[in-house]
């Protein structure tokens, strides 16, 4: 390593950082006041520059630069640079406007480099954290990973001069640097356009430079602005072919410490930053005895048992593993191996948190969350939501209000509409309580929904963040379906319940091409199941709802027309599904209505439909049940005679058969055995050829065929069968009566029977 990168005279210096290190902070501080430099060159997104005086508003940190990009292919994607009180690059900020330094971020724009495989925080250590360099240090000092080590060597001694910090970072970085192999093609490109900022900032003569990046890069820039050879790489050797023009934006928006927290949320971050919080703000060694009282009594408030002998027994083994470690003072392990130690006195459960531990990674990952201050200049996005939201009385407030949405109303369903925007965007503070189910279509006698309203501390960065797509609340929305869809490969029941999605937030911004994306999505898709229920759902669409906008709407009929065509094509390919016998049968029923409500309309294809039908009723091989269902089916659109009915119920005569084919046939054409004496004769006649024996071996497949009558439909049958007989007049049937009450009570138990059947999985969906 060059020692001049050493040098704090020097004309530029270089400050390495570790982002979120509250020592690089203190210290970066420490220079700019000792070097007093005319430009302070910041590692950050360089499209922010022309926003910059906006960082000196009065904003409640942590926030972050949002940086979001639409990429050619139609992807949307957003990056994250986060700040703190105790990030260096904020101090770096802080510190330039107060001594009248001018002020610059000159990493390259986020936006060229979406199209790479790149990380969406930006302020993360990824390069530093893995590295074989690293794994032989953290042996050597005897500690568990990078941040015990990086805590070893920077963090815990608060006595760290700057000199020697310089020595220390520099030669840590370098020796990363080097001995690191996988060195990607966006690092060089990031640092060519940083060397490019620096040169142009010499070539103005202001005076000293002082460059504030990741300690990573520092070596790298510093060898291309004093010309000296990097074996690594040299600019020449780079090219920007790989960049494109792309639409972009970048706004501030708040942050939280819980999504900075490496151990929740941020990729490779500091861990813990409420402890680096208290770190930073208190600014003496016995921090850790705050630290330790306030982490007790959120312990005693959770109601967990702490005692005094406790308390002091963790801080005394807390001050002996500090000393055991060569610890200058408590840190952020000690504490926590002292309270583990200390306090949990029973064995851990595999995969649990001990509520300790819970609490204590509580404390020390913070609180806080950001607010900005006002005069931030807000995405058109935000602005236009407002707007909308102020219109029709849906702004959240801190008081929670329920708003109960009656769909017949045009008022309403355009506040539906908006909030079902909302959903889809995941604007915190609105959530559907209640509401019709539209995908189940249960109890539609009423059209309502009910939605709570109540701020959230996540509203505003949940709303700047959707800027991601679009403009307005309606291009946003349809952005997002429109994404959705695209990450769909060949689920046609997922794509259709995206249509009604797309239904609830209205069809107007819906483009052809986005129901061509379905048909392909269609055409993908070879699961009979899966395609045969997403036509239930635009069945229900295309011939229903005139609430939502869409019966008889055109898009949608060639949509189910295709997805007909598709279930048809893959019926014949099924071949005899095992242990899906109800499915199976309510997807013909599906398919049956489709043809019966449809084919006049959308021009289903009768004659495909019927050559499909008869060759799986005359294929051998199918299975009884099958062969009932086809036969219904042919039966139903005036394709077979009652002749061939019979002799189809005669030929599948024998025991294992009959209850199967009965079970096809009447699933879907129940009326034939309610209208026709013949039918009922002749399954009559099969069952009293049966002995005792075979009676018994049928019985279950028979009563699974006769479920599908309702009580009073068997009544009726059996009246028919007995006159059939001749002996009606003989033995007369009860009549079928009962009281309202009753009937209701039996109906109420039989439903919560069923529903506790079903919770123990003890039969299937009727679907």
């Amino acid at each position: 390593m060059n020692l001049g990168i050493l040098d704090t005279n020097a004309e530029v210096v270089f400050f390495p950082v570790r982002h979120h290190s509250p020592a690089c902070a203190r210290l970066v501080r420490e220079l700019a006041l000792k070097i007093r430099p005319a430009t302070i060159l910041i590692e950050g997104p360089s499209d922010f520059n022309p926003y910059l005086n906006e960082l000196n508003l009065p904003h409640l940190l942590p926030i972050a630069i949002y940086s979001y990009v639409e990429l050619p292919d139609g992807k949307r994607k957003g990056a994250y640079y986060p700040f703190c009180e105790y990030s260096p690059e904020w101090q770096a900020l802080k510190i330039a406007s107060e001594i009248g330094a001018v002020t610059e971020f000159i990493d390259l724009p986020w936006a060229d480099l979406a199209v790479y495989k790149t990380s969406s925080h930006r302020y993360a250590d990824g390069e530093l954290r893995y590295s074989n360099y690293i794994s032989q240090l953290c042996q050597k000092f005897g500690v568990e990973d990078f941040d015990a080590l990086w805590d070893t060597l920077f963090e815990i001694d608060d006595d760290l001069d700057l000199a020697e910090y310089f020595k220390r970072a520099h030669s840590y970085c370098f020796q990363i640097r080097t001995l690191d192999k996988a060195c990607h093609s966006e690092t060089h490109l990031r640092e060519a356009f940083m060397v490019n900022r620096i040169q142009l900032a010499l070539k103005e003569k202001r005076g000293k430079i002082l460059v504030v990046t990741g300690g990573y890069h520092s070596y790298a820039l510093y060898t291309q602005i004093n010309n000296i050879v990097f074996t690594e790489y040299s600019l020449e050797d780079l090219s920007q072919e790989n960049i494109v023009s792309i639409e972009s934006g970048i706004a501030l928006t708040p942050y939280s410490y819980s999504r900075l927290d490496s151990l929740t949320g941020y990729e490779s971050g500091m861990p813990s930053p409420g402890f680096y919080d208290y770190i930073w703000q208190e600014q003496e060694k016995n921090v850790y005895q705050k630290i330790l009282a306030t982490t007790i009594n959120e312990l005693r408030e959770r109601k967990q048992t702490v005692s005094t002998a406790d308390v002091i027994a963790v801080e005394v083994m807390a001050e002996a593993l500090a000393t055991l470690r060569s610890h200058k003072r408590v840190w952020r392990k000690d504490l926590i191996d002292a309270i583990i130690g200390s306090l949990v006195k029973d064995e851990f459960e595999y995969a649990t948190i001990h509520p300790f531990l819970e609490a204590l990674y509580d404390i020390f990952r913070g609180s806080k969350r950001g607010f900005l201050a006002a005069g931030t200049t807000l995405p058109p996005l935000v602005k236009n939501l407002q707007k909308i939201l102020k219109e029709h009385n849906l702004e959240a407030t801190a008081k929670k209000r329920i708003i109960d949405l009656d769909l017949y109303s045009k008022l309403d369903l355009t506040r539906s509409r908006i909030l079902h925007k909302l959903r889809i965007l995941n604007i915190q503070g609105y959530k559907l309580v209640e509401s019709i189910n539209w995908a189940l279509r249960e109890d539609l006698s009423k059209v309502w929904e009910k939605w709570e309203i109540e701020w959230s501390p996540d509203f505003d960065s949940s709303c700047i963040e959707s800027a991601i797509y679009g403009i307005t609340l309606a291009e946003a929305a349809v952005a997002k379906i429109k994404e959705r869809e695209a990450a769909i490969e060949k689920d046609t029941e997922v794509a259709a319940l995206l249509l009604l999605d797309a239904c609830l937030i209205g069809l107007d911004d819906l483009t052809s091409s986005f129901y061509n994306r379905l048909i392909e999505i269609v055409n993908k898709d070879g699961n009979f199941f899966s395609v045969t229920a997403a036509l239930e759902h635009l069945l229900y669409l295309f011939r229903y709802d005139q609430i939502l906008g869409t019966k008889e709407e055109q898009d949608i009929g060639k949509l189910l027309a295709e997805v007909f065509s598709r279930s048809i094509w893959l019926l014949e390919l099924l071949g005899n599904p095992q242990g899906t016998d109800k499915k199976l049968l309510y997807s013909l029923q599906i398919l049956l209505q489709t043809f019966e409500f449809c084919d006049s309309t959308l021009k289903l294809g009768r004659e495909n439909f019927l050559e499909t039908i008869g060759r799986i009723s005359l294929d051998k091989n199918q299975s009884p049940l099958m062969h009932g269902a086809m036969m219904a089916i042919l039966w139903k659109l005036g394709e077979t005679h009652l002749d061939q009915l019979v002799i189809d119920i005669r030929y599948c005569a024998s025991p294992s058969h009959l209850g199967d084919f009965l079970t096809g046939l009447f699933s879907l054409a129940r009326e034939l055995a309610q209208r026709h004496t013949e039918i009922v004769l002749s399954i009559d006649s099969l069952l009293m050829a049966y002995d005792d024996q075979t009676f018994l071996e049928a019985l279950p497949a028979l009563r699974l065929a006769f479920s599908f009558f309702t009580p009073r439909e068997k009544h009726y049958l059996a009246k028919t069968l007995l006159k059939a007989l001749g002996i009606e007049d003989i033995t007369p049937l009860p009549k079928l009566e009962i009281d309202t009450e009753l009937a209701a009570t039996v109906l109420a138990f039989e439903d919560k029977l069923f529903k506790t059947i079903d919770c123990y999985g003890l039969r299937g969906s009727q679907k």
